[in-house]
């Protein structure tokens, strides 16, 4: 009788460390999928904010473009049509490349998320069985 009141003990203790851990790691899941929403969410803010400044730039700087171009040119009309011929020709080559710029960013965007990617896609192991566990 006090063999299988120990056997009981036993399981009953397994059965609660068996939940616990179980509840860990779910807590764990949930934690670092927060950590790397947060991360890819700070990283777009970032490049937003960075893009937006350099579409100002580059806004500003192509009108005075235009206007150094139509100064040369003694047809202002002229320096911007130039200036727009550029930016059509830029994008063209954009809309050529647009596969292998989607696949960077998107990569880009995966890399940001999971840092053990490597550049094939794979996740990299750091370590052995052990780690996995």
């Amino acid at each position: 009788m006090e063999h299988e009141q120990n056997l009981r003990t036993l399981i009953s203790a397994l059965k609660a460390d068996t939940i616990q851990l179980i509840n860990t790691k779910i807590e764990l899941l949930k934690l670092e999928s927060f950590e790397k929403v947060s991360r890819a969410g700070a990283f777009l803010i970032y490049g937003l904010i960075i893009l937006n400044l350099l579409f100002f730039t580059f806004f500003f700087a192509f009108i005075s473009l235009s206007f150094l171009i139509g100064n040369w040119m003694q047809n202002i009309a002229g320096g911007f049509a130039v200036v727009a011929l550029v930016y059509l020709i830029v994008l063209i080559i954009l809309f050529a490349c647009r596969k292998s710029i989607l696949t960077s960013v998107q990569n880009l965007f995966l890399k940001e998320l999971d840092p053990d990617l490597k550049n094939d896609g794979e996740p990299e192991m750091k370590g052995g069985v052990d780690e996995l566990n």
